[in-house]
């Protein structure tokens, strides 16, 4: 396989080694000394998608403008927040990285996150849900938190599942026959869950498990101090490329990348809002997604 043109950085996230993917993301931790930036600076290429994620946006994205200064425009950035779980946010950038060979133009990868995070299943353990927001809970598993050793077997989407793991009940079947196209990576701890490998083997249809080390901030994404994180992902990169690939892509005229969506990832330029500005004002095409930047360029940060 050829080297991608598109580098993909995780911002602030821990990217987990993946089966069936070779290729990994460029790595930027939020706390990455000087030297770690000049050295990434040097690997990107003409276009880049930084993934970040959103409980950490802030200084995520204060990490990557310094990043950006150390690039003196030698590429274009197309950044992206995600709201999954830190263990899903890693397998996102993970698969981005696997996708990236496929795809003409950072923008259209940035485009295709959507799509890419509908690949991902993802369920957790946990030792009590009285403050679990997504899924909500019902009732009386609010009330079944109050007793000592509840545990549950949460999944936010894409149906709504909060069930309580005891050994009298099996665990609900959240994949029918995974096979060797799924495969699921796990993280974390909860006290008196001593084999979560057989618990999440069952509940993912037999695919094969593996334990990764836990991101930071695992527990506390679930609201709780103790949690085991799992998220399932196919494995046939080029197969997952060509599904979330399949995008109406036109060239932006502004920067000439293919994209999929409005405003352009890459410079900001919103085809159908420069029209309506000609129209309205009666005067050659502007592009407002630059006003007020200087020099009459776009802005090589954008975000999304």
């Amino acid at each position: 396989m050829a080297l991608p043109n598109t580098s993909v950085v995780a911002v602030g996230i821990e990217p987990p080694l993946l089966t069936g993917h070779a290729l990994e993301p460029l790595t930027l931790p939020i706390e990455a000394p000087r030297d770690a930036l000049e050295d990434l600076a040097i690997e990107l290429h003409a276009g880049a998608v930084a993934i970040l994620p959103a409980a950490r946006l802030e200084p995520a994205l204060r990490r990557l403008h310094v990043l950006q200064s150390a690039l003196d425009g030698r590429c274009r950035i197309a950044c992206c927040q995600t709201e999954l779980s830190p263990l899903a946010a890693g397998v996102l950038a993970g698969l981005a990285a696997s996708v990236a060979p496929y795809t003409p133009s950072a923008a259209l990868l940035a485009d295709a996150l959507p799509a890419l995070e509908q690949e991902l299943l993802v369920a957790a353990v946990l030792p009590r849900v009285l403050r679990l927001r997504k899924p909500r809970p019902p009732l009386r598993a609010r009330l079944r938190s109050l007793l000592p050793g509840a545990r549950f077997l949460v999944s936010p989407e894409p149906e709504p599942i909060v069930a309580p793991v005891h050994w009298r009940h099996k665990p609900p079947i959240l994949l029918e026959d995974a096979g060797e196209e799924i495969a699921v990576v796990h993280a974390g701890r909860v006290r008196g869950v001593g084999a979560p490998a057989q618990l999440l083997t069952e509940a993912f249809g037999g695919a094969t498990v593996e334990e990764v080390q836990a991101p930071p901030g695992l527990a506390s994404r679930w609201r709780v101090t103790q949690a085991i994180e799992a998220v399932a992902y196919p494995t046939d990169a080029e197969a997952m490329a060509r599904r979330v690939l399949a995008l109406p892509a036109t060239t932006c005229p502004w920067c000439g990348e293919p994209h999929a969506a409005l405003p352009c990832a890459l410079c900001g330029h919103d085809r159908d809002r420069a029209i309506a500005t000609k129209q309205v004002l009666g005067r050659p095409e502007a592009d407002p997604s630059v006003s007020g930047r200087g020099a009459g360029r776009p802005a090589e940060v954008t975000l999304r």
